[in-house]
């Protein structure tokens, strides 16, 4: 069920994106050649007028080809091609497809917010948010979902003592603060020998006794509680949420990119949390199991995260490619179109082997 969610969400996000690029295309006068969910080699295809639609063996992302956009076509009229339109139609037709993305979201958002969405608010229900795979609290059995009833902790040898109240400092403080005394530091970690978790997995309540992993203070189970509580809000108010919690979440991950960016150089560790389709996957089943409304808001995040990367001034994103169109109009001058193929060709082979890379480093996790 997670796989098939997954490409429900997939698909979603990346058709709203590559609907963008073909909608503004064909209302400027542009020939769309295909739409094609996925990377090649194709599986299927058919087709309708002039564009042919595809579906491909790689389902990690997908594409619009307009008539001219790499050079002109000698087999399409030329004022039906890319490279023949006026700068800024080609600019509106670049970023078309993360304006889609982003209104999703928002769309995504406000319904899920609307509908009641899970969120973390003070006073809301201890509510397990992520398991890390192969982590001692996986192999216990716990699961996105889950809701905790008690955490309890060896102190002293003496057996567990129950954390009371179970709030969100104490939830902080019994999973990443405590020492041996029970006292709270600033070493963001584990280092009680025992821990005993009382929860409720679909109805049915249970107990786990883990014992963290790893030395000295780097001992972790890892677990992310959050204390959760459905949000409900009428349909204005879910909209003005929405459009905050996409500024907010575009700023965090243009934020949080920049910082991976520069971890390539100064080796910071940044991009120890980045994740491949595998992990994706994983995550949005974890979404799925803790509601649908928290699905959708999951959905809009991954959307938003499509938006930002696709705007990157990269080669082979969208972002690079208005970024030649832009250039191109400020000198008044054209680029070559087989050097400008070339740097893209390049980019596109960097993106997909970064893909390779991450995909690689889930399946790690997992094992």
């Amino acid at each position: 069920m997670t796989i098939i969610i997954f490409f429900i969400v997939l698909l979603v996000t990346v058709l709203v994106h590559e609907w963008g690029h073909f909608y503004a295309a064909r209302k400027s006068g542009m020939t769309v050649e295909e739409f094609g969910f996925g990377i090649p080699p194709r599986l299927y295809a058919w087709k309708s007028r002039e564009t042919t639609y595809s579906i491909n063996a790689l389902p990690i992302g997908g594409f619009v080809k307009i008539a001219g956009e790499n050079g002109i076509d000698g087999t399409v009229p030329l004022e039906q091609q890319f490279e023949s339109k006026p700068w800024y139609k080609k600019a509106i037709v670049l970023a078309a497809g993360v304006i889609c993305n982003i209104l999703l979201a928002v769309l995504l958002f406000t319904i899920a917010y609307t509908f009641g969405m899970p969120a973390r608010v003070e006073g809301g229900v201890p509510t397990i948010v992520s398991v890390v795979s192969g982590s001692p609290a996986a192999k216990a059995g716990l699961a996105a979902g889950d809701t905790v009833q008690s955490i309890g902790v060896m102190v002293g040898g003496d057996g567990f003592v129950a954390i009371n109240p179970l709030t969100t400092e104490t939830l902080h403080v019994a999973i990443m603060q405590m020492d041996l005394n029970g006292q709270s530091n600033d070493a963001l970690t584990i280092l009680q020998d025992s821990i005993e978790i009382t929860y409720i997995h679909k109805g049915k309540e249970g107990i786990v006794s883990i014992i963290p992993e790893g030395i000295g203070v780097d001992r972790k189970i890892g677990l992310a509680i959050e204390p959760i509580s459905t949000i409900r809000q009428p349909l204005l108010l879910s909209f003005k949420s929405a459009v905050i919690q996409v500024i907010s979440l575009t700023s965090t991950i243009a934020t949080t990119i920049g910082s991976l960016i520069v971890g390539l150089f100064t080796h910071n560790g940044a991009s120890a949390g980045l994740m491949g389709p595998v992990g994706l996957a994983k995550e949005v089943g974890s979404a799925a199991t803790i509601g649908f409304a928290y699905l959708l808001a999951f959905t809009a995040a991954i959307s938003v995260n499509l938006a930002v990367l696709n705007i990157m001034p990269f080669p082979a994103l969208d972002g690079g490619r208005l970024l030649v169109v832009l250039l191109e109009a400020l000198f008044r001058r054209r680029f070559s179109a087989k050097m400008v193929g070339i740097i893209h060709t390049i980019g596109f082979a960097l993106l997909l082997l970064l893909m390779v890379i991450l995909t690689v480093g889930d399946i790690r996790k997992l094992l």
